[in-house]
């Protein structure tokens, strides 16, 4: 039986089409985003626990538990549920903590579970990976997210995925090395130090889809700017590029107090004075990180005018969910 079985899988940046990838949109029109994964990781360490009638869980907090449904934390509590697997040390390390938009909880289950079907001698392919994912947050959790971070965190890489009405996720990925390396350096990240939980802010855009009017009419023209920001990308337009998720926020933000703040409005126009083209906060709004397409020779004074923020220093991950071996 393995012993010490370590997983890591990474968090992303949404660049266009956020919203179509929740059920209610795509099941009616079909959904696509366009997203990067990031080297920014959810780590899952587990072991065999010396009392095979007990799991230790190390997160945020700390539970000893001896049955799966004593288990507080929701997204482990299903997926032992899932993979019927007891008696194991279990912890959590994030480089980044919940609550930014960077899609942290669908890295945490992807870790998870694909250390937990390692430990079972079962290897998953990334498809089934992440439909596991999907399964036990949407299905079994009943949380009001879609399906873009769970493949995001599978897969890794620079990805279109396209969300079809029959509950298929098709992946294409981008794989313009010369185009990925203009884009890398022409973007910030930058720390709001907004961290709170989304579920209202999701319920709220669910209900809102459902009811359709101005909302929908928006979450299709966030689906359709998807081939048009990628067309652009290709063409190393990254003044269009940053027009069009400038257009995406500004179109998203009149839907819901909640998705916006004074505190991002100024930090984000601050930004467009500095030089930046566009941006948008990552996730579904509301917290987090903010994501700017600005040419590289603006990034010092963007810097310079917002130096209380921190910016955060990425790269593109391309491997996706895997194992590492400890030291």
């Amino acid at each position: 039986m393995k012993k010490l079985i370590l997983f890591r899988s990474p968090m992303r940046i949404s660049f266009v089409g956020g919203g179509t990838d929740i059920k209610e949109y795509y099941e009616n029109f079909e959904g696509s985003v366009f997203s990067a994964s990031i080297n920014k990781y959810v780590y899952i360490l587990i072991n065999k626990y010396h009392d095979k009638k007990k799991c230790v869980l190390k997160y945020s907090k700390s539970e000893n538990v001896n049955s799966v449904k004593d288990i507080k934390h929701p997204l482990i509590r299903n997926c032992l549920a899932l993979t019927k697997i007891w008696g194991l040390d279990i912890h959590s390390i994030a480089d980044i903590p919940g609550g930014t938009g960077l899609g942290s909880s669908s890295s945490f289950t992807v870790s998870l579970l694909n250390a937990l079907y390692y430990y079972k001698n079962r290897k998953l392919s990334k498809h089934d990976l992440a439909k596991k994912a999907c399964h036990v947050e949407i299905n079994l959790l009943k949380a009001p997210v879609g399906k873009q971070d769970q493949y995001a965190a599978s897969y890794g890489g620079i990805n279109t995925f396209i969300f079809k009405k029959n509950e298929d996720v098709i992946v294409k990925k981008f794989l313009n090395k010369s185009v990925i390396k203009n884009l890398k350096n022409n973007l910030l990240l930058i720390n709001t130090n907004t961290h709170k939980k989304n579920i209202s802010t999701l319920n709220e855009q669910k209900k809102s889809i459902v009811k359709g009017g101005k909302y929908l009419d928006n979450l299709k023209f966030m689906n359709d700017s998807v081939e048009i920001f990628k067309n652009n990308l290709i063409s190393n337009d990254l003044k269009v590029c940053g027009q069009i998720l400038d257009e995406n926020w500004r179109k998203k933000i009149s839907l819901s107090k909640k998705i916006n703040n004074p505190l991002f409005q100024e930090i984000y126009n601050e930004s467009l004075k500095s030089g930046a083209y566009g941006g948008k906060i990552c996730g579904a709004g509301g917290r987090g990180f903010l994501l700017l397409i600005s040419p590289k020779r603006n990034h010092k004074i963007i810097k310079k005018k917002l130096n209380k923020l921190e910016f955060l220093d990425f790269n593109f991950d391309y491997s996706g969910s895997k194992q590492i071996i400890p030291l």
